[in-house]
């Protein structure tokens, strides 16, 4: 069986990676739904954004370029089917008892468990490749992405909550967004979690 050392550092460059194109995402700002406050409306905006993006960072694109033509099509299909992502916002309450008022944003995330499909790539690679310590995780990522864009159905499903603040009370509002594991996880599908786990086995 592959030692955990190995497993560890693997996964920590994969989660290293698949966490880049989260935060490597730009946050363009669209229209939002005029029913909503306006602590709703900044957080909608911020995940329409992130539909939209097409935008990604060098590491990301390094890896693509380490694929094969199919990987290449099975990595962009993938792509596609992280920003596809729903959500709706299901409410708001605000805080007003602590030294910093905010308000919470609650939204149901919809997408595809990339996170059971991460597990399963990794399981896979893991049984074909035990008596090997190679640091090329080529043929990992050749499978993982395989498996990513064949997935269909958007089955998973979760709930989170975004802190929205208004430091100088004039409407200008900023949406823990960017750094909300979180989120991230949720939009991810539950892969970021799966990495997690794996990283601390």
């Amino acid at each position: 069986m592959t030692s955990g050392k190995k497993l560890s550092v693997n996964t920590k460059k994969i989660k290293a990676i698949m966490a880049g194109i989260a935060v490597l995402l730009c946050f363009l700002m669209l229209a939002g739904c005029s029913s909503m406050n306006e602590a709703e409306n900044k957080v909608s905006k911020e995940l329409k954004a992130l539909q939209s993006s097409g935008s990604t960072g060098s590491e990301v694109i390094a890896l693509r370029d380490s694929l094969s033509d199919e990987g290449r099509e099975n990595f962009d299909g993938f792509l596609k089917k992280l920003r596809s992502f729903e959500f709706e916002i299901t409410g708001s309450e605000e805080d007003d008892d602590k030294d910093d008022d905010y308000t919470l944003v609650s939204v149901r995330i919809k997408t595809f468990d990339f996170g059971r499909e991460y597990l399963a790539a990794w399981t896979e690679y893991l049984k074909a490749n035990e008596d090997t310590t190679q640091e090329d995780l080529t043929d990992f990522y050749e499978l993982l992405f395989a498996r990513l864009n064949s997935l269909e159905e958007k089955d998973c499903i979760k709930h989170i909550s975004i802190v929205c603040i208004d430091p100088l009370d004039n409407g200008e509002w900023i949406a823990n967004i960017k750094d909300n594991e979180e989120l991230q996880d949720a939009i991810f599908g539950g892969m970021l979690s799966e990495m997690k786990a794996l990283a601390a086995e």
